[in-house]
């Protein structure tokens, strides 16, 4: 659900290959086969892949690696077409060996993409993502923005599939400024609608509701049902998922049914979404009855499709919630156990593709809970008697996750709000700049060094990744040994303690005052105040502060969003 790529869309056919197969004649030649398989390719798959694999045969017997190279392209988008991958992946990696003898760059761009689809529709993203990576890469040496803007595209969807939510708002912004470079209308406004559809649904994710209405609403205002459904549905889901994130739960209701009845026949994506946006709906307004009816109807059409769908962990979650309520205690344990499964397998596709290892300090304890019980609830799941004591138990724990985890958000909303004056007291009090000078300091040589730390820390040299004993001592001009006793005298620390703090007291400031740095990644944040390792600042952070860089970033957002509010 919520799944929009809407870049390179094949159309596909139920017309029978044998049947197809009789009508090519033995003799026609390598150009005739290649014009009926160009008629065919988007209304009949099956008959144009049988042109093209005859096609395929005269260029092995004319030798011909051009003609070759052509023909495995056909071939693998045919099968692809019809929904035979693992097929369509051997011959366009065919196609892109040949293509690489004959050196033809718009070609292997060609092929690059659809290798992209193909391995993404095999649930291979990492390998998809190379593959895009360089159709983008041949494009940029083209210097045809169009042809840019396409894999910038899937990337960025694969970005948003795996919950890199920011990183893929950021490239389909640039997608918005790049298409003003394009000479078509046509194509500035298809793939415009593209962009605002996708970073309204990355925002949404987000849980970024205003965000995602702005961006929402320029979509729906460039759009309808009739020129351009392709885009206008999407969006009108969309603002069914404002309406819920807003808690007006009977508007989302209403919108959802309208499309699910526009969408039933023709789009299996947006039809699961309304089921799953009408049933998790219906839960709040507590009616569990139609919870289950929508959510379940979800449930059949996803195990009748080889899709993987992106909301199918909540879907169980909700379920399971559901039918709770509802005391069907068997049904409750399946739905989590089918839960928690979900929840390891998506969190180690997503770790492996973002390489985003702070995510984890966030993880809701909830999933422990869960993972925790699995094994108890196999065992004793073997009789039935116990269903509904197994139902309270799931639920008391439930319960107490919830709990503990609300205790660990008021501890560190506590040591947020201390931070905050803390950093109120580190703007305001500029003598945390200056060295402390309450000894009698009679030595002119020490006054001295202590005149050039002041300048030092002003300039705020602390901040590069190369800032040691020995890089501070040479800015000082004077030697390392003797650096460090003055620190340790008037700085009453040692001097890895005292730039850690100095960079750490920075890092507080600046990131409560600069919305765009608080938008990088963790590892970059290190990088910005002189850390040249993610783990040594977090580390240094947390025993500094007592909660973690993304704690202090969370807390931030929404202190942001509540100033904005009022």
């Amino acid at each position: 659900m919520r799944q929009l790529m809407l870049v390179l869309l094949f159309a596909s056919t139920s017309v029978s290959f044998v049947n197809a197969q009789n009508t090519v004649s033995n003799h026609a030649s390598f150009d005739a086969l290649v014009t009926s398989y160009t008629k065919f390719r988007f209304t009949d798959a099956a008959k144009a892949l049988t042109y093209a694999t005859k096609a395929k045969e005269l260029a092995i017997l004319n030798g011909d690696n051009e003609q070759l190279a052509l023909t495995s392209y056909y071939i693998s988008m045919c099968q692809h077409n019809l929904d035979k991958n693992t097929m369509a992946l051997q011959h366009i990696e065919s196609a892109i060996t040949q293509g690489a003898i004959v050196k033809d760059s718009l070609f292997l761009y060609k092929c690059f993409s659809l290798e992209g689809h193909i391995l993404s529709e095999l649930g291979e993203d990492s390998k998809a993502l190379i593959a895009h990576l360089k159709a983008k890469e041949l494009a940029e040496n083209m210097e045809d923005h169009l042809y840019v803007i396409a894999p910038m595209i899937n990337i960025a969807f694969i970005k948003k599939k795996h919950k890199d939510f920011q990183e893929a708002i950021d490239i389909y912004k640039s997608i918005l400024i790049d298409v003003n470079k394009l000479n078509s209308k046509e194509n500035k406004d298809h793939y415009s609608l593209v962009a605002f559809t996708n970073i309204a649904d990355a925002y949404l994710w987000l849980e970024k509701t205003d965000d995602a209405e702005i961006y929402n609403n320029a979509g729906l205002n460039a759009s309808s049902d009739t020129i351009n459904p392709w885009a206008y549905y999407p969006l009108l889901m969309n603002k069914a998922i404002i309406f819920y994130q807003r808690t007006q739960y009977k508007e989302c209701i209403s919108l959802a049914k309208q499309i699910r009845d526009s969408t039933k026949l023709n789009n299996e994506n947006l039809y699961l979404t309304s089921l799953f946006y009408l049933g998790k709906s219906a839960y709040h307004l507590n009616n569990y009855t139609e919870t289950i009816n929508y959510l379940e109807k979800a449930y059949a059409k996803m195990n009748a499709s080889d899709d993987v769908d992106g909301n199918e962990k909540e879907l169980h979650k909700y379920l399971a919630l559901a039918y709770s309520k509802d005391q069907q205690p068997e049904k409750t344990v399946f739905h989590f156990q089918q839960y928690s499964a979900l929840e390891k397998k998506q969190s180690i596709e997503d770790l492996k593709l973002n390489n985003e290892t702070h995510e984890l300090l966030d993880v809701s304890p909830l999933k422990t809970e869960i993972d925790t019980l699995g094994d108890e609830l196999n065992k004793e799941i073997k009789n039935k008697k116990q269903y509904f004591i197994l139902s309270i138990i799931l639920l008391l724990l439930l319960l107490s996750s919830l709990l503990f985890y609300r205790i660990r958000v008021k501890s560190v909303k506590k040591k947020f709000k201390e931070l905050l004056k803390k950093v109120s007291e580190l703007e305001n009090d500029q003598k945390q700049k200056i060295v402390s000078r309450k000894d009698a300091v009679s030595d002119e040589n020490v006054n001295a060094i202590l005149d050039k730390i002041d300048h030092f820390e002003r300039t705020a040299y602390y901040l590069s990744t190369e800032c040691n004993l020995s890089f501070m001592a040479e800015k000082l001009e004077t030697n390392a040994t003797y650096l460090s006793k003055v620190i340790n005298r008037y700085k009453r620390k040692s001097f890895t303690a005292y730039i850690t703090e100095l960079r750490i007291n920075t890092a507080l400031v600046r990131l409560k005052n600069d919305t765009k740095l608080q938008s990088y990644t963790i590892k970059a944040i290190a990088e910005e105040f002189g850390f040249k390792r993610q783990e040594t600042f977090s580390r240094a952070f947390k025993k500094h502060t007592g909660i973690h860089p993304s704690q202090y970033l969370k807390n931030l957002h929404k202190n942001d969003e509540s100033v904005d509010e009022s």
